[in-house]
């Protein structure tokens, strides 16, 4: 009887205070999280620790025991805080011996610097009794435990990625061969609320079976996350994609903004590219934030026409044509004036499609009619010229941000809603 594939399952251990106290991100570990995930590898659990010698010993310890295998990075450097082998020779009881060939090469390097060698460096080449030197030039060993695969890894990053490419994934691949797949897969949606839809999709949980899903807000976005695991690649996606199908259907194709990595400017720009529209922003509040997203993406220049910062009424009169009457009237954040800059940047550059921001970013300037995060974005297509008026919460900063994204979603709907625009103008 053939053997059965199963779920092969291990811990990641993180060492370093510049990671636990904040001081950089964790990007190691999201490195390794990804990439093992799509090699049929799954993580049951990250753990994050400093360069406390006694803790590392515990958590060691701990995660070698309910691990299949074992993957640590961080702590294998020259200096004093760095207490990784230490914390492993305690752990599984191995002395630490001084490897030959790492040494060699350290004295040749040290040599052609004209550096000399030190107790500092020769700790560099220690590792437990029956470690595996890893690779040439960085720090980092194999070994197999109670029959259980460890790798210890460096903490910089290009020798982790390295390391793991050639030699880790290669080793576990080759020591669990029968093992389940996973497939993840994003399904972007705007318009709902994270506990509007989890309520909605409650309906389909009987028929999620074999696929899991997560719910991610992000800004205007909700990101439905679809984790599945079967015995082959084409089963976990078949799985997906039939679950994707009936959450459509549930929650509508209008809500759908993209998947996985398709950005919102991303998915703006194909169907601008399809139609053969071009694109024009004039912009206040936003400081040229959002012509600065949509021309962060290869080809823009495929549909993106201009951007104008029209920060100073004086701007705004004298390259959009605002009429100095209704900025007098209505302030330049308003309904009127929001019209009046998208009408003007669209006839100015003779395009199709054009956005506009307005608004108070703030700290300052608010009023009690118009406090603080009021931003006005107006948006022009073939079929019509809209405006909405929002309220953003949070500084600045992050007031010309989501002024930014809100204004990619009102124009990726006005996209969707033109389909039969083009269709009309294609015949």
């Amino acid at each position: 009887m053939a053997e059965p594939l199963r779920t092969v399952a291990g811990s990641l251990i993180t060492i370093g205070d510049e990671i636990l106290f904040g001081d950089i991100p964790n990007g190691n570990a999201h490195h390794i999280a990804v990439e093992f995930r799509s090699r049929g590898f799954r993580l049951e659990r990250m753990v994050t620790i400093g360069d406390d010698e006694d803790e590392i010993v515990k958590t060691l310890s701990r995660c070698h025991q309910e691990s299949q295998f074992l993957i640590v990075t961080g702590g294998l450097g020259p200096t004093d805080d760095d207490r990784t082998n230490a914390a492993v020779s305690r752990a599984f009881k191995r002395p630490l011996l001084q490897d030959p060939g790492y040494t060699q090469w350290l004295k040749e390097r040290l040599a052609k610097q004209g550096r000399p060698w030190s107790e500092q460096v020769a700790k560099m080449a220690q590792m437990p009794q029956g470690a595996i030197k890893l690779g040439v030039g960085m720090a980092g060993y194999f070994l197999e435990h109670e029959e259980v695969p460890c790798y210890f890894l460096p903490g910089v990053p290009h020798e982790m990625r390295t390391l793991v490419a050639e030699l880790v994934i290669p080793g576990l691949e080759k020591r669990f061969p029968k093992r389940l797949v996973s497939v993840k897969e994003i399904l972007r949606l705007h318009g709902y609320f994270e506990s509007e839809l989890n309520r909605r999709l409650l309906t389909l949980r009987a028929e999620a079976s074999g696929v899991e899903i997560g719910y991610l807000p992000h800004d205007a976005e909700v990101r439905l996350t679809f984790l599945a695991t079967a015995e082959s690649e084409q089963v976990a996606r078949t799985r997906i994609e039939e679950l994707e199908k009936k959450i459509i259907a549930l929650v509508g194709q209008e809500h759908v903004i993209g998947r996985n990595q398709e950005t919102l400017e991303k998915v703006i720009g194909e169907k601008l590219r399809e139609r053969g529209w071009r694109l024009a922003v004039a912009e206040s509040c936003t400081g040229g934030l959002l012509a600065r997203k949509i021309t962060a993406l290869s080809g823009a220049s495929d549909y993106f026409d201009r951007g104008l910062v029209t920060y100073s009424n004086g701007a705004k009169e004298e390259l959009l044509k605002v009429p100095r009457e209704l900025l007098a009237a209505h302030g330049a954040v308003s309904e009127e004036v929001a019209l009046a800059m998208v009408r003007g940047v669209r006839d100015g550059a003779g395009v199709e499609v054009a956005l506009a921001t307005t608004g108070i970013a703030g700290p300052t300037g608010g009023t009690e009619e118009k406090p603080v995060g009021t931003v006005f974005i107006a948006c022009a297509t073939p079929r019509q010229c809209e405006v909405e008026k929002r309220h953003f919460t949070g500084n600045r900063e992050l007031v010309q941000e989501r002024a930014a994204q809100a204004a990619l979603i009102m124009l990726w709907r006005n996209l969707y809603e033109n389909t039969e625009v083009r269709s009309q103008n294609s015949e």
